[in-house]
């Protein structure tokens, strides 16, 4: 485990919302007092000083004062997985140098926000995926799923994933739920993610067609999400020492 404390923050799948929580989360924490930190570790789609990009909309939408070049030590054009991105570039992820940065930027922040990239299983170089890189670092994860049709399994298969591990998710959060959906699954997912999956449901955040802003995203999460258990754990000494919550 590195030095530090924070969430690790996966998804079920990609483009489910992971930066949009991470930003708002960040928000939401710093709103309590806690000084908080965000970095993406790799990024694959958009170089990352693209304004498109991961990157560049954590590090708006979370008003983090850092560099770029500290939130996004890698990135690179090719919307494939991080791994191919590399790749198809001649390059590769330095592992250990990119735990070193992550640890370097944990220790600047009371909080560190981790956000993955795509799902947990996504290539990172040969022989190693999102999932090493999350087992190095130690941290709690925070899961992003979608709230329709499919989420219990997939939440659930990502849970006991990321407990093969020697990992604990913390939570997850239901990301894009819209207005007049009428599927009959849809109040019952929650339920039965914590059933089957055994993690907490946070919450559930709404749809929204615009582009957000940083205090929107921040509003999103103190009236959707439950932090209260998030910023419990947070300060609970035994897991940041090793010891099991």
């Amino acid at each position: 485990m590195i030095k530090g404390r924070g969430f690790f923050v996966t998804a079920t799948d990609t483009g489910v919302g992971k930066t949009r929580i991470t930003a708002g989360l960040a928000r939401a924490l710093s709103s309590h007092g806690y000084r908080v930190g965000v970095i993406k570790p790799v990024q694959s789609g958009h170089l990352r000083e693209d304004p498109a990009g991961d990157g560049m909309l954590l590090k708006v939408w979370s008003g983090t004062p850092d560099f770029i070049e500290e939130i996004v030590p890698y990135s690179w054009s090719a919307p494939v997985a991080p791994g191919l991105a590399a790749e198809l570039e001649g390059e590769s992820v330095d592992r250990a140098g990119l735990v070193n940065r992550i640890e370097n930027q944990a220790e600047k922040w009371d909080v560190l926000l981790i956000e993955g990239a795509g799902g947990w299983f996504v290539p990172m170089g040969e022989g190693w995926s999102i999932a090493d890189l999350a087992e190095e670092i130690g941290w709690p994860l925070l899961i992003v799923a979608r709230p329709g049709l499919g989420t219990v399994n997939h939440t659930a298969l990502t849970s006991e994933a990321i407990r093969t591990r020697g990992l604990e998710p913390a939570g997850v959060i239901l990301n894009g739920l819209k207005q007049g959906d009428s599927s009959p699954d849809l109040p019952h997912n929650p339920r039965f993610i914590e059933e089957v999956a055994q993690v907490p449901v946070l919450g559930t955040i709404p749809w929204k067609d615009q582009e957000p802003t940083s205090l929107c995203l921040q509003e999103e999460i103190l009236t959707h999400v439950q932090l209260d258990g998030l910023i419990k754990r947070l300060e609970d000494e035994r897991i940041w020492r090793g010891g099991k919550g």
